[in-house]
């Protein structure tokens, strides 16, 4: 097999008490028609019957290696992923959900055609299988590294998810998701990944498939968990300042989504004996359209109603 036009693809898959969904997941990696994969298994200490069903596919399938760790959270699983794998390409795939038959030949021959060190396809949230939600997906094109982390900055096409995404291995090199911290984690890491390629590509193609169910982290957040949403974005932009000095970096609009999914939580997801606060990020309003302020104001006012607070309290010059 001639490794250059066939480079190997180590497509990594962390495990965690998934017995329902591993086998879907799994046999849709195997569909593949690309011809030169290997698919790793990090098993992080799932209480159910996860790491039975690797063992089984990877008795049957030589190209499946499986590795069984102690439950040490998502990032440190991705990481020995990373550290397990043999191939040019990564390619990371959530072991819930799964991916199209022509994923990663596809997303190879976009990276040999266009010279690109990363590549990201378009996917489908799916709903109870049948009910898939589609958004936005960026077009065909092949940027460079400060185009890519504009978009990403702007929510234009470029993501922060780890999946979807065909990276050469050496975008990785220095990259590590960050073990001590909990939520996030991949608006923390990723971004390095576009700041160490040189050219990226993107493709509309839905190839990969984000299942959505009962115990995810949109279904289980907590104030905790949003404010980390936050301090990642704050990390974000800091080091993207610090790497590229003489670029300018507008994240006004991730701290106004974020603030809008802090004062969601409040409304919906806290209870008002935990007695929470509201800690606004200071937005330049200048740069944010009249409807999103009223928007931002409307929400604000129905959290304030429900914990008894006066908005006019309200510190709005704290980060």
């Amino acid at each position: 097999m001639d490794s250059k036009t066939n480079p190997l693809v180590s497509i990594l898959v962390p495990v965690y008490n998934v017995e329902k969904y591993i086998a879907t997941c799994l046999d849709s990696l195997l569909a593949q028609s690309y011809p030169n994969i290997e698919i790793v298994l990090i098993d992080d200490g799932s209480p159910d019957r996860s790491i039975e069903i690797c063992q089984e596919y990877a008795k049957k399938f030589p190209n499946i290696h499986v590795y069984i760790y102690e439950n040490a959270g998502i990032s440190t699983t991705r990481n020995r992923a990373l550290d397990h794998a043999n191939g040019d390409y990564y390619m990371f795939v959530d072991s819930d959900d799964y991916i199209h038959p022509k994923m990663v030949e596809t997303m190879i021959r976009i990276s040999q055609l266009d010279h690109s060190e990363l590549v990201q396809c378009g996917y489908r949230m799916d709903y109870f299988k049948y009910f898939p939600f589609l958004r936005k997906v960026a077009k065909r094109q092949t940027i460079n590294t400060i185009q890519a982390l504009q978009q990403l900055v702007n929510n234009k096409g470029i993501n922060n998810y780890p999946w979807g995404k065909l990276y050469k291995k050496e975008v990785f090199e220095n990259v590590r998701f960050p073990e001590h911290l909990i939520g996030f984690e991949d608006t923390r890491t990723i971004f390095k990944t576009i700041a160490n390629a040189e050219t990226i590509s993107t493709i509309p193609d839905r190839f990969y498939h984000y299942v959505q169910r009962r115990g995810s982290l949109t279904n289980r957040m907590d104030l905790e968990t949003v404010y980390n949403m936050r301090k990642a974005y704050q990390y974000q932009e800091q080091v993207l300042k610090d790497r590229f000095p003489e670029q300018t970096f507008d994240f006004t609009m991730n701290y106004y989504n974020t603030d809008m999914v802090i004062i969601y939580t409040l409304i919906f997801m806290t209870h008002k004996k935990q007695n929470p606060k509201f800690k606004p990020y200071p937005l330049d309003w200048k740069k944010i359209p009249k409807v999103m302020k009223v928007a931002y104001y409307c929400w604000l006012k129905i959290a304030c109603i429900k914990f008894g607070w006066n908005i006019d309290e309200i510190d709005w010059e704290q980060k």
